[in-house]
């Protein structure tokens, strides 16, 4: 067989496979946006924190027996990027498991009674108390009964 032939023809495989998974990735990314991009197991989430749709990220614990002691209490938990501890901490070893599962954003527009999104609007932090004063101006507001 001709040297020329097969060397073409192995250049021409190689070719439609790459633009098959090229096409590929590219309809996943369209299919599931910028998650797609995301590894199978995040230890540091703070490499992510430029992904828009990625609220928070929730720790998950394979295996709580082996964990360590700040990542049994951890567990479940959820943090902005900027503030997610990357794992394993030092003191936790080579058995550790834990890996972080982002929490997605799916609403158009942010709450202002979710914590996340109060400090993401600098709306300062929340507050539980009450602060209106007066009832209101309505008549029927400061109505104590029969007198009117």
């Amino acid at each position: 067989m001709d040297p020329v032939l097969s060397i073409s023809t192995a250049f021409a495989l190689f070719t439609v496979i790459a633009l098959v998974l090229l096409q590929r990735r590219r309809y996943r990314i369209r299919q599931v946006g910028e998650l797609a991009l995301l590894p199978t197991r995040i230890v540091n989430p703070r490499l992510y924190a430029k992904f828009k749709t990625i609220r928070a990220w929730q720790l998950e614990v394979k295996n709580p027996v082996q964990a360590c002691t700040w990542a049994r209490e951890a567990r479940g938990s959820r943090f902005q990027s900027d503030l997610a501890v990357p794992v394993p901490i030092s003191g936790c070893g080579r058995q550790c498991k834990c890996e972080y599962q982002p929490i997605v954003e799916t609403r158009k527009r942010k709450r202002r009674t979710d914590p996340i999104d109060r400090l993401q609007m600098n709306l300062g932090e929340v507050k539980e108390a009450n602060r209106r004063r007066n009832r209101g101006r309505r008549k029927s507001d400061k109505w104590k009964g029969d007198n009117r």
